[in-house]
């Protein structure tokens, strides 16, 4: 028998940056961002592949399905107890951290 793959899930790591004056707690960032998705989309953060990779200071990278990308950066930018800013989308961690996380953030 072949095992035939249901679904060819790839990833994309979204790397944004936290408006804030204090330095915030990993466990706060992703129970906001999981509070907000099953008020936003009614799902669970597994069904969209959504799991928070890195939180150094106030950056951090999230990762998340490719055909989720879109959904979930627009759930970022509407969580209201923070306030999170985008900051550039990639295949790889390598590759977002040298094309987007070096630069200065505003």
């Amino acid at each position: 028998m072949i095992n035939i793959p249901i679904k060819n899930i790839r990833h994309r790591y979204i790397g944004f940056f936290i408006k804030s004056d204090k330095v915030l707690d990993k466990n706060f960032v992703y129970n906001e961002i999981r509070n907000q998705c099953k008020k936003l989309y009614q799902k669970e953060c597994k069904e969209l592949g959504l799991r928070l990779i890195r939180l150094d200071g106030n950056k951090g990278i999230l990762k998340c399905n490719h055909i989720e990308k879109q959904n979930t950066i627009k759930l970022l930018n509407s969580i209201e107890k923070i306030k999170i800013q985008s900051i550039g989308t990639s295949g790889t961690i390598k590759a977002l951290q040298k094309k987007h996380m070096c630069k200065k953030i505003p």
